[in-house]
C-alpha cells in the first residue's frame, strides 16, 4: 500500500472534512462538533439515562419497538466507513450502522467488537481474528476481504483515512475469519486506527461513490431506512443483530438543528427527545423543565488557537509568548465554558496524560499569565510594525468565537490591531492551512482522538501530519513524534511525549484553551442514554455488542412512553 505524500495527504483531508461543518478526522477533527469531546473529571449525569438500563441481552425492563427523535447540531454527508467527507456529524451515525473491528469501552479501553479478541503486536506483524456469527445487515457473513478492502481503498482513494491505513504493508488473507496484518515499520497505535468501521466489499465496490448516499448496508444494530441531507436521517432498529441481543428501539430520527436555542426550545416542546450539546448557559434552562435533564461525562478533545508560523509577525516566537501574555485564558474559560468544561494546558487530554503519568501540573506552570506590559515589550522586542493586525479566523462554534474575541480583545490592550474573521465550517478548513499571514495569522479549531498520545499529536503538529496549518519547523519535535510512534517501549514512548510537548510548550506552538464535556439533554421518559467519553459513540443508543467479544458494559436504549 503506497502512502500519499505528506501535502497530497492535507489537501485531501481538507477536501474530506470541509463540508463536514464538524469534528473532521475519524478520530476526528473539530469544527463545531468537535466541542463535544473533553476530558472532564465531572462524571456523567442523570434524568434521562443514568438510571436505567445497562445492557447485556437483556432489555432490562425496556419496552421494544419504540422511536427516538434525536436532534444533531448539523447534518451528516454521507456514511460510507472508507471516506470522512461529514466529520463527526456523519461518523456518530456510522458507529450505529456499521460495526468497527475494535471499540472503546466506557473508560477508553479498546474491545473486540469485530474481532474476536485485541491483536497482540509483533514487531511489524499482527495476526486479527473475526467473529463468525458476524453478518451484514444482507445476510451476507462478514469476512477479513472485508476489512482488507475497506483500510485499502481508503488508501487507495485517497481518502482523509488513508494516513491511518497507510503504514500497512500487506494484508494476507488466511481465511474468511484470519487475515496476517504487516506493517511497514513498528507502529504502536496501529490498534487504534483500525478501531474503525468495515464496509462490504460486494456492495461498495460496485458503487463506491454512491456507497453512504443510496446504499448503507452494514453489520451494525440499526439500518439506515431514509436519508436526507440537510433534513434528517432514519435508522431502524435490526432484529436479527448478530451480537448479543438486538436494540430496544425500533426506530431512531437524527435531525440537525444548528441553533442551540432552537435545540432547547425543540426539547421543551416534545418536538425532540433528545438534543446534543447544550451550550453552559442553557444547562439550567434544561435542568429546570421539569421533564428533561442534562446528560453529560468525560470526553476526549483538545481545543486550541493555533499560530501561523510560515509567514508573518505569529512566526516570531517572541510575538507567540507575547499574546500568551494577553489574555488570562483560565478566566475566559470560567466565563464562557463552565461548566461544560475547562481548561487544557497541552493538546493531550488530561484523562490521557495521566494515564501516561505525565506532569501536567508542571506543564499548567510553564504558561503565562496576563501581563500587558511584559507582552508590549516582547511584541517590540519582536519589532512588530505598529500597524500591525493579527488576522484571526475562527469557525462559528459560539464557544471559540467566544474565546476567539477574548484573545482579540488582549492584543489591541497591548496596542495592536485584532480583527476575528468568522467563517463557516468549510470556508474555515480551506483557509486555515494557507499559510499565507494576509489572510490568516491565528485560527481556533479542535481535535479529538483516541486515547493514545500520537493520536492528538502527529497528525496535527507532526510537520507531515495530514492535519496541520501551523508549519512549526523544529526537527527535534519531528523526530520525537517518529520515533514514539514506532517504539515498543512504552515508557521511552512515554519521555519522548514528554519531551515534545515541553518543547510544544515552550515554543508555543498552539495555545491550548479547552476541553468541552459531552451533553445532551434528554426527556425523562428517555431511558438508558450515558454518555460514552469516544465523541463519536453517542448517542450511545446500543452497547451490547460490546459484551460478544468482551467483558464490558454495554447500552440498550428505549423510551418509556
Amino acid at each position: 500500500m503506497e502512502a500519499p505524500s505528506p501535502e497530497s495527504k492535507r489537501r485531501r483531508f481538507l477536501k474530506g472534512v470541509a463540508v463536514a461543518g464538524s469534528v473532521g478526522l475519524a478520530g476526528c477533527l473539530g469544527g463545531d462538533g468537535g466541542d463535544d469531546g473533553n476530558q472532564s473529571d465531572n462524571g456523567s449525569g442523570g434524568g434521562g439515562g443514568g438510571d436505567d438500563t445497562t445492557g447485556g441481552a437483556s432489555t432490562a425492563g425496556g419496552s421494544r419497538g419504540g422511536s427516538l427523535k434525536f436532534a444533531q447540531t448539523s447534518s451528516p454527508v454521507e456514511l460510507d466507513p472508507v471516506n470522512n467527507n461529514g466529520g463527526n456529524y456523519s461518523i456518530m451515525l456510522k458507529n450505529l450502522v456499521y460495526t468497527p473491528v475494535l471499540g472503546y469501552d466506557a473508560e477508553t479501553n479498546l474491545v473486540p467488537l469485530l474481532a474476536t479478541e485485541i491483536p497482540e503486536l509483533d514487531g511489524t506483524e499482527f495476526t486479527l481474528t473475526l467473529d463468525p456469527n458476524a453478518t451484514f445487515h444482507n445476510g451476507d457473513p462478514v469476512t477479513v476481504e472485508d476489512v482488507k478492502y475497506t483500510f485499502e481503498a481508503a488508501v487507495e482513494e485517497q481518502t482523509s483515512y488513508a494516513s491511518n491505513f497507510s503504514i500497512i504493508e500487506n494484508i494476507e488473507v488466511v481465511d474468511d475469519q484470519t487475515a496476517e496484518f504487516s506493517l511497514s515499520k513498528p507502529y504502536q497505535p496501529i490498534l487504534h486506527a483500525i478501531a474503525h468501521p468495515v464496509a462490504p466489499k460486494a456492495i461498495r465496490e460496485q458503487d463506491p461513490e454512491g456507497f453512504g448516499l443510496e446504499e448503507f448496508t452494514g453489520s451494525g444494530p440499526f439500518e439506515v431506512t431514509e436519508f436526507v441531507e440537510n433534513d434528517h436521517v432514519t435508522m431502524a432498529g435490526w432484529d436479527d443483530y448478530w451480537g448479543t441481543g438486538s436494540p430496544n428501539l425500533g426506530e431512531v430520527t437524527f435531525t440537525p438543528v444548528n441553533e442551540p436555542t432552537n435545540r432547547v426550545t425543540q426539547l421543551k416542546t416534545g418536538e425532540q427527545d433528545v438534543i446534543n450539546r447544550i451550550p453552559p448557559q442553557l444547562w439550567n434552562t434544561v435542568k429546570e423543565m421539569g421533564d428533561a435533564d442534562v446528560i453529560e461525562g468525560p470526553s476526549l478533545s483538545y481545543q486550541f488557537a493555533a499560530f501561523n508560523q510560515n509567514e508573518g509577525e505569529c512566526a516570531k516566537r517572541d510575538v507567540r509568548l507575547a499574546i500568551d501574555h494577553c489574555v488570562d485564558l483560565d478566566a475566559a474559560v470560567d466565563r464562557y465554558i463552565k461548566p461544560g468544561g475547562g481548561r487544557m494546558y497541552s493538546p493531550v487530554p488530561a484523562s490521557v496524560a495521566e494515564a501516561w503519568d505525565m506532569p501536567l501540573d508542571e506543564w499548567k506552570g510553564m504558561w503565562s499569565g496576563k501581563d500587558i506590559d511584559r507582552a508590549k515589550e516582547l511584541f517590540e522586542q519582536a519589532g512588530v510594525p505598529d500597524d500591525w493586525t493579527c488576522k484571526i479566523i475562527v469557525s462559528s462554534t459560539e464557544k471559540r468565537r467566544q474565546m476567539a474575541v477574548s484573545i482579540a480583545n488582549g492584543i489591541q490592550e497591548a496596542g495592536y490591531g485584532a480583527e476575528v474573521q468568522y467563517l463557516d465550517f468549510a470556508t474555515m478548513l480551506d483557509q486555515f492551512d494557507s499559510g499565507d499571514a494576509s489572510k490568516v495569522n491565528m485560527y481556533l479549531l479542535g481535535w479529538t482522538r483516541a486515547p493514545d498520545p500520537d493520536r492528538f499529536m502527529y497528525e496535527l503538529l507532526h510537520i507531515d501530519g495530514a492535519f496541520q496549518g501551523q508549519y512549526y519547523e523544529n526537527d527535534r519535535f519531528n523526530q520525537l513524534l517518529d520515533d514514539a510512534s514506532s517504539s515498543t517501549d512504552r515508557e521511552a514512548r512515554r519521555e519522548m511525549y514528554i519531551e515534545a510537548i515541553e518543547l510544544f510548550i515552550e515554543d508555543r506552538v498552539h495555545l491550548p484553551l479547552y476541553y468541552t464535556s459531552v451533553s445532551m439533554g434528554a426527556k425523562n421518559y428517555v431511558k438508558g442514554l450515558k454518555p460514552h467519553p469516544i465523541t463519536t459513540y453517542n448517542p450511545y443508543l446500543y452497547g451490547d455488542r460490546n459484551n460478544t467479544n468482551g467483558d464490558t458494559d454495554g447500552s440498550n436504549v428505549w423510551v418509556d412512553k
